[in-house]
């Protein structure tokens, strides 16, 4: 295994451990077929880790895989934005910086793995996927906990991120072309 995809894990692995034990309580409180709707952001990258460990092909799964990266890295950000006096005060402030970089790097693996040419019988499947998230989350209850003073925004503007991240990986996976995403890609997924 070359430094590149042992260091890609290595980050990869911190984050999904450190991501779970931040919904921990969450996942002990729910019914166990509610679980796959709860841990968004360590669910993504360990199905990355998955995709890059074993190589995988299939371009649905890497799709919703990479959809998922895209959408709920940017979800993060978005919720850190909103609510500044909460996450970026003391004492969060610093563990908000460094989730947030990362959450900037979450965002931007989508482009590593994202299929060439995923067709859009796959996108809409993949739109169908977190759109029954969004519903899950808001309706049923499995969100993230944060200070929800701002749902009125933030529940469309997670459902326009499931439709843009859907359509806009459908329509930017070229970008996985671009010299920097190309050389990662090539490093951490075996491609030519």
């Amino acid at each position: 295994m070359n430094f590149g995809i042992t260091v890609f894990l290595f980050l990869c692995s911190i984050s999904f451990f450190y991501g779970y034990l931040t919904y921990a309580g969450m996942l002990s409180e729910a019914p166990l077929h509610l679980w796959v709707f709860i841990p968004d952001c360590p669910l993504y990258v360990g199905l990355m880790l998955i995709v890059v460990m074993l190589n995988l092909r299939n371009e649905l799964f890497r799709f919703v895989v990479s959809v998922g990266l895209a959408k709920y890295g940017l979800w993060t950000l978005m919720i850190f934005l909103l609510y500044p006096a909460y996450y970026f005060s003391p004492p969060m402030a610093f563990n908000t910086y460094v989730l947030f970089a990362g959450h900037i790097l979450m965002a931007l693996g989508a482009f590593v793995i994202v299929p060439k040419s995923p067709k859009f019988k796959i996108a809409a499947i993949a739109l169908a996927w977190f759109l029954l998230n969004d519903f899950m989350d808001y309706w049923v209850g499995t969100m993230p906990r944060f200070p929800s003073t701002h749902l009125g925004f933030v529940i469309p503007a997670s459902i326009a991120l499931s439709i843009i991240c859907v359509f806009g990986l459908l329509l930017l996976n070229r970008l996985r072309d671009s010299p920097l995403i190309a050389a990662v890609r090539r490093a951490v997924v075996y491609e030519k």
